[in-house]
């Protein structure tokens, strides 16, 4: 008796899509470590770059035109000696951290930033929870929309005080 190829397709048709899952399968789990590799090396860029930002007393932070305060990095905190658990500051309270004679050059360069989309750079001095007064550097750049219009600002903070005493 002889037999026919097609008598035997449905079990060459099962065999195929078995091989095709099977090889589906080990793509998927390539990918999955491949993607885990990512991370654990994005884990530790970011953590480098804290290492990095605490050294040398640099904080980032950000403003984004909807929310109603800051979002402070660990660093900023430490350079304000504010309690954490006091959570991120509106944005006029963490412009109160300014000295006195400091303020009106902080707030014009903000306002003239979410108004105009300028970019700021300048020295002032803080008055930190622990009543010192620090002398920083204040460098900040515009985030745009779809449409232009600044939604945000982001920049970094430096502590150029004496080194050791941004520790809280």
């Amino acid at each position: 008796m002889s037999v026919t190829l097609i008598e035997h397709l449905p079990w060459i048709c099962a065999l195929v899509a078995t091989l095709a899952a099977l090889e589906l399968l080990r793509r998927l789990r390539l990918a999955d470590r491949e993607r885990h590799a990512l991370s654990l090396a994005n884990n530790r860029i970011a953590l480098s770059l804290d290492l990095a930002l605490s050294v040398g007393r640099i904080g980032n932070w950000q403003y984004e035109r909807s929310e109603t305060s800051l979002i402070w990095s660990d660093e900023v905190y430490v350079i304000h000696q504010r309690d954490r658990r006091r959570g991120q500051p509106p944005l006029q309270e963490a412009i109160g951290y300014y000295h006195p004679d400091d303020r009106v050059k902080v707030s014009d360069a903000v306002q003239r930033s979410l108004d105009h989309g300028e970019d700021f750079d300048f020295h002032a001095r803080i008055i930190t929870d622990a009543g010192e007064t620090r002398e920083v550097l204040v460098r900040a750049t515009c985030r745009y929309g779809r449409d232009g219009t600044t939604v945000g600002v982001l920049g970094f903070i430096i502590d150029l005080g004496p080194a050791g005493h941004a520790k809280a």
